[in-house]
């Protein structure tokens, strides 16, 4: 409790200081009528709330971990009528070490869109549009989050080079959706977006993240990969429909991933019209795609195509298949040109046979018999079946007159226990198949009731463990549920009924039952009692584990481990704690009885420090940064654990509170001289504490003078070459610091490329170009350490 209190005390002055509200107005009506400003007076944890206006200065956020937002980020016409519009630089700017806890929300980004370098900012709810660039443009391993925008009718790609997660965003009419990008991409619309200019991947390109539940539809390359390009990691449980390409992969090419449980429909390529070149192509239905060439479906996929639906594909050659793969288990219906050709061969499984979706998909003739302008309409591809069909209109099960042949019919190696009961203990084939949407079967193989079904224990057991997990999700009507065993869109008092009608558990525990003691709890230390249960036999071929209750209060229970032995740690000295142990097999769960109650004491009290007393210095206190200053302490050593405390005796801001480690670094250290000591003290309820290590001082000031002072000020100089070869002159005062050397930083605030960067001389020169432009410099100096002066003050070159 002490150290609770002494926490909250010292984190006092932080959280009093934070969350400031700083109203912006650009017609002045507020604390600034501008951003940047704003930014450049706020704290950490403060609001910035931007009125609706447009905004032309450059926004950069400079390593502050505010938020950003307009007046109500959930209102469009608020974010559309709050605009931040800059053209001769990115709109706004994350460059200075940024995280997730710098936020934009709520605003219409025009201008040249958004810049984060190395940083991961959060950027949500936003309009991203009409930039002349990226909408979003990462460098520098910059993994910014991003969800809940709209991001559209870009001149370059609406997100690039950003590996944060993609999220819930709509990412439209870009020159491509979204490029070299390898965070997540999870449940957005990328659609309408074309890659004219490199010519690959209309929707993605060179994405290396999972790829899951995203609308990816009508895009556009002019090459390859209408939908995705080049994209190595998972895609899956998409909807990539009606995108193209010219040459290769309507919807997909070269996505080297597993693409998986994904509805790949009316694509249109040259070659492979829905895939191209992909190598673990599991349980999608790929349906109505379009090859000018070969490959209605796929083409040159030499991998793994397995267990998908494959239908009413068209090229004019090979509608189905082209190329060598290793076809199995999929179901090919309709493909015009052939289902298999040029050295792709049905393999084990596959099957020729209308898949029965609840509703086809169809290509609309638009009224015209030219077909450059029909348009693919999709359907439901849940699969028909006598025992149920999700319909996601109507979220509810359906019960049709006819059953798909695809059902049960998958690959018999591939995980199926995602599909709900009643099922044939196989995957169905097609993008449902493996989910909890598949169609169910008229099997009745299993146990509707078996909640954790094994692929490899075919025994349905339905025991505790079932139980429980229809207990967490009572009444709850998220659907599809395996929990609702009636199916009828909520778990309850009928799911139970039918749960308990089945219930079907292993019939023993192991033995010996009751458990016993093969060596009763006795004391171990002065904060630890040890004990260890008899080696137990499994009844089911599983391994056992056990179970040590302490039923005394202050002690604690093991919780279910392999190992029959057991150290209950923590505890006070010289107390007395009792126990009993229990066994079950890991498999079937089956539990003995609990042993006899046993009982032991702890040893007494400890009252001696941690040794070394006084506690001393592995490494003395040294400055490791121009604000920051490390240290070790000689590690101490007590059987009940040690902690170490490092106290700032000049400032006690910034000691350390109680720690487990010998080390500690002080950062965030204003200039001035800053004394340290440490003490350690042990994990006993008695906390005993050793006497102080012996004091040392540093230094954090700056060079003097402070603030730095001009020998020479800033002078316009004419170096004869020319009506632009005029030049500022200057030299600032000689800088005097104990450390020996000191640089200078000569700044032009009128023109940052006039700067000097850190320099050894006092002297600096800089070509200005015409005459008379009146830049102005301000110089400052700084030690070796980083300590820094203030500015001189800022004079203009004459």
């Amino acid at each position: 409790m002490k150290k609770l209190v002494f926490t909250l005390l010292c984190l006092l002055p932080i959280l009093t200081s934070q969350g400031a509200t700083i109203p912006v107005d650009d017609n002045a009506d507020a604390d600034f009528d501008n951003i940047p400003d704003a930014i450049n007076a706020s704290s950490p944890g403060d609001t910035i709330v931007v009125r609706a206006g447009t905004y032309n200065r450059k926004i950069s956020f400079n390593s502050m971990a505010v938020t950003l937002t307009s007046e109500n980020p959930d209102d469009p016409n608020i974010v559309r009528a709050t605009i931040i519009a800059v053209d001769a630089d990115y709109s706004v700017s994350f460059d200075f070490g940024e995280g997730n806890d710098s936020v934009l929300t709520g605003f219409t980004i025009t201008g040249r869109g958004i810049h984060c370098y190395g940083t991961s900012p959060t950027i949500t709810k936003n309009i991203i549009t009409d930039c002349s660039n990226y909408g979003i443009y990462g460098e520098n391993n910059a993994k910014p989050i991003i969800s809940d925008n709209t991001i559209s009718s870009n001149l370059l790609q609406g997100i690039y080079f950003c590996h944060g997660p993609i999220t819930n965003n709509i990412i439209t009419e870009n020159q491509g959706g979204i490029a070299y990008s390898n965070g997540a991409i999870i449940d957005n619309v990328i659609s309408d977006n074309s890659e004219t200019d490199s010519g690959q991947g209309g929707g993605l390109s060179f994405c290396r993240g999972l790829i899951a539940g995203n609308v990816i539809a009508n895009n556009y390359a002019v090459y390859k990969g209408g939908a995705c390009y080049e994209c190595s990691g998972d895609i899956v449980g998409n909807i990539i429909v009606g995108n193209s390409s010219n040459i290769a992969g309507g919807a997909l090419c070269n996505c080297r991933g597993r693409i998986v449980n994904n509805i790949i429909t009316g694509n249109i390529s040259d070659s492979g019209g829905g895939l191209f070149g992909c190598t673990e192509v599991y349980n999608n239905t790929i349906a109505g795609n379009k090859a000018d060439v070969s490959g209605g479906a796929l083409s040159q996929c030499p991998g793994y195509v397995n267990s998908n639906i494959i239908v009413l594909n068209r090229a004019a050659s090979v509608g189905g298949i082209d190329g060598a793969s290793i076809s199995s288990y999929n179901a090919f219906w309709s493909n015009e040109g052939a289902n298999f050709g040029r050295g792709a061969t049905p393999g084990a499984g596959d099957i020729v046979s209308e898949p029965l979706f609840a509703a086809d998909g169809y290509w609309d003739p638009n009224g015209t018999a030219e077909e450059s302008d029909d348009f693919w309409v999709d359907g439901d591809f849940h699969l028909k079946s006598q025992a149920g069909r999700w319909s996601p209109a109507d979220q509810a099960w359906i019960a049709d007159a006819v059953t798909s042949p695809c059902v049960d019919l998958g690959d018999p190696g591939l995980d199926w226990t995602e599909e709900l009961w009643p099922h044939g203990r196989r995957i169905n084939i097609g993008a449902y198949g493996g989910t909890p949407e598949a169609s169910m079967s008229l099997s009745d193989i299993g146990n509707v009731a078996d909640l954790n079904p094994d692929v490899n224990d075919a025994n349905d057991w339905v025991d505790d463990t079932d139980l429980a997990l229809l207990n967490d999700k009572w009444l709850s009507e998220q659907t599809p549920l395996a929990e609702d065993l009636d199916r009828n869109g909520i778990v309850d008092s009928n799911d139970l009924a039918i749960l308990m009608a089945n219930w079907n558990p292993k019939p023993t525990a192991p033995t010996p039952n009751p458990m016993t003691w093969a060596q009763a709890p006795g004391d171990a230390s002065r904060t630890a009692i040890f004990m260890s249960a008899t080696v137990a036999v499994s009844t089911d071929g599983s391994t056992v584990e056990y179970y040590f209750d302490a039923t005394a209060v202050g002690g604690h229970d093991s919780g279910w481990q392999s190992s029959p032995e057991y150290i209950d740690t923590g505890l006070t000295a010289n107390t007395t704690y009792s126990y009993r142990v229990k066994a079950r097999n890991s498999s079937n769960l089956m539990e003995t009885a609990f042993s006899d109650e046993r009982s032991a004491t702890t040893l007494p009290a400890d009252s001696t420090p941690p040794s070394p007393d006084p506690a001393s210095w592995a490494t003395e206190p040294f400055a490791s940064g121009p604000s920051s200053i490390s240290m070790t302490a000689t590690t101490s050593s007590d059987e009940s654990g040690v902690e170490y405390y490092f106290e700032c005796t000049s400032n006690p801001a910034f000691s350390s509170g109680w720690q487990d480690s010998p080390v500690y670094e002080a950062v965030s250290l204003p200039k001035g001289l800053y004394s340290f000591v440490v003490r350690a003290r042990d994990k006993s309820p008695n906390r005993n504490v050793t006497a102080d290590s012996t004091e040392v001082t540093l230094d954090l000031s700056p060079p003097t003078p402070d603030p730095m002072q001009w020998q020479l000020p800033p002078d316009e100089v004419y170096h004869g070459g020319g009506s632009f070869d005029y030049w500022a002159e200057m030299t600032a005062a000689e800088a005097a610091d104990p450390s020996g050397t000191v640089q200078y930083f000569f700044q032009c605030t009128t023109q940052s490329g006039f700067n000097s960067g850190w320099q050894d001389s006092r002297y600096f020169q800089v070509q200005l170009g015409r005459s008379g432009q009146g830049h102005r410099f301000r110089v400052k100096a700084r030690d070796i350490y980083g300590n820094e002066t203030a500015f001189s003050e800022e004079l203009a070159a004459r």
